[in-house]
């Protein structure tokens, strides 16, 4: 990316004053709508001890949840939480073995399937817990660094993720973990790393302090090894389709589809958190709240065009043949994981459990 690009990108975004493709300004007073214009509410479902196999779609064959990845406690005395692999059978394998924890969370695959990171919320194991790995079949497993949120990268040999330290300091520092070394490396300030999908390059959020004090942020990308990082967009967050050919600018609410050099952004949907379905021609995005404060989710095709609305869930996760979808609800009693047929909208399995994450 050159500074050309971002140029290019600003007078974009300055000149267009269509609503398809509005100014900057206008972009930040848009505010987010209670549900996006183009969606339909989808037909509810019951959840009440649901059939696992009824509604089975054609376009999947096996388990609806089989290859999902999900965090709860092994029983309801020990109130450590550990990470399950749901079967081909619907039965779930206990893969994590952590003791005198809060437990793991937050598990994230390795692109090959073969292992997973998670957090593990240790006591004095870091402001946000420690970065840990296990492999599938739930041996290997090892705690290898101080934060959150690991993501690895295209390739599986590195992860990235973020931390706090010391306590109470204003920024938060990146860090690069080598998997064939289990080196960690700092590569500097800033917050939420994700991998381009080129693997060399990572883009992220770091804080702007202006000359009047004033404070924001902005989004900026540079060399997954640390260097000189470039911004791109104030209070704007990317999201890279798999193929890395267009990206998801997300903005006051506002999502628009640009390409990877964030040239030709168009507004799509007023909306937020959007996740790009696995061939890259939809995504699934959030645009509202129901009564038990769950984000409701909507999809739409890179037309903008609504294929389905009305799902309540969080933490959406795609299974590998883009025919499903498992989200997290919350409900006061215990949040369970609903898996949606994406192409009706529906439910067609639950489980206890919370933090889905589909096996690539």
């Amino acid at each position: 990316m050159s500074r050309l690009v971002i140029t290019l990108f600003a007078a974009l975004l300055a000149a267009c004053s269509t609503p398809a493709s509005p100014s900057a300004s206008e972009l930040r007073s848009t505010p987010t709508p209670s549900q996006p214009a183009s969606a339909e509410p989808a037909p509810s479902a019951s959840a009440d001890e649901p059939d696992p196999t009824a509604g089975a779609s054609p376009a999947w064959s096996g388990h609806p949840a089989e290859g999902l990845a999900v965090v709860h406690q092994v029983t309801a005395e020990d109130p450590t939480t550990q990470v399950f692999i749901v079967e081909a059978d619907g039965s779930e394998r206990q893969v994590t073995g952590l003791s005198d924890a809060l437990g793991a969370s937050h598990p994230t695959w390795s692109p090959d399937g073969s292992q997973f990171a998670f957090n593990n919320s240790a006591v004095g194991g870091g402001v946000f817990g420690q970065v840990a790995v296990v492999n599938a079949d739930g041996s290997n497993e090892r705690q290898l660094a101080e934060g959150r949120d690991a993501q690895w990268s295209p390739d599986g040999s590195r992860i990235v993720f973020w931390e706090s330290d010391p306590v109470g300091d204003t920024e938060t520092s990146m860090f690069l973990l080598d998997m064939a070394t289990e080196i960690v490396t700092d590569i500097g300030f800033g917050a939420t790393p994700r991998w381009l999908p080129d693997g060399e390059r990572i883009s992220f959020i770091r804080t702007i302090t202006a000359d009047d004090g004033s404070v924001s942020t902005a989004l900026h990308v540079m060399p997954a090894t640390g260097g000189e990082a470039e911004m791109i967009a104030s209070e704007t967050t990317a999201y890279w389709s798999p193929d890395g050919s267009s990206v998801l600018l997300e903005h006051d609410g506002v999502l628009s589809l640009a390409g990877a050099d964030f040239s030709g952004a168009r507004e799509l949907v007023n909306g937020f958190s959007p996740v790009w379905a696995p061939d890259g021609q939809s995504f699934v995005f959030a645009y509202d709240h129901d009564a038990d404060a769950n984000t409701v989710l909507a999809s739409v095709d890179l037309d903008g065009t609504s294929l389905w609305s009305g799902v309540s869930g969080s933490l959406p996760t795609w299974s590998p043949d883009g025919t499903r979808l498992a989200v997290e609800v919350y409900r006061p009693e215990t949040p369970v994981i609903q898996v949606i047929d994406v192409a009706l909208g529906t439910v067609v399995y639950e489980l206890e459990g919370r933090q889905p994450a589909w096996r690539p």
